[in-house]
């Protein structure tokens, strides 16, 4: 076998996988809508003071899990341009989040340093930095569809 013939057959098998865990375009709505909830959730329980511990993580991990439902959800019609996009965005949401995880800690030092605060965690948690790339992703990935 040759090697055009070894890249074409891990292409297909790569697609066939891709295609299975690919949700249906229906599944979008819901991961808006529960994008939506958690949102307004998050930022309803900002104003209240007795909150449960366990309700912020909760709030964020169905963020997140609605970004991650729009991210796999089809298109109504899916062709090759769209999966062009798709994986432009997953790239870029992956190059732009670690430049972010990267960078994150010293933008907080320095202005921490600027306003005289010591008491601020340096630490970026995994959720948040997931939320961010999944948020890069879906922004972009739209921003090319239309843009085509």
């Amino acid at each position: 076998m040759n090697t055009k013939n070894i890249e074409q057959c891990e292409r297909t098998k790569l697609e066939r996988f891709l295609n299975k865990i690919q949700l249906p375009n229906s599944f979008k709505a819901l991961g808006v809508g529960l994008v939506v909830l958690s949102f307004i959730g998050l930022t309803v329980i900002k104003f209240i003071d007795d909150e449960a511990l366990w309700v912020r993580p909760f709030l964020k991990h169905a963020m997140l899990i609605g970004l991650l439902v729009i991210s796999l959800s089809k298109e109504k019609i899916e062709d090759e341009l769209i999966e062009v996009l798709r994986s432009k965005s997953y790239a870029l949401a992956f190059i732009i989040g670690v430049l972010y995880t990267l960078f994150q800690p010293l933008a907080n030092y320095i202005v921490d340093f600027i306003l005289g605060k010591q008491d601020t965690p340096t630490e970026i948690g995994y959720v948040q930095v997931l939320l961010f790339m999944l948020l890069i992703q879906v922004g972009f990935y739209e921003l090319l569809k239309r843009n085509r």
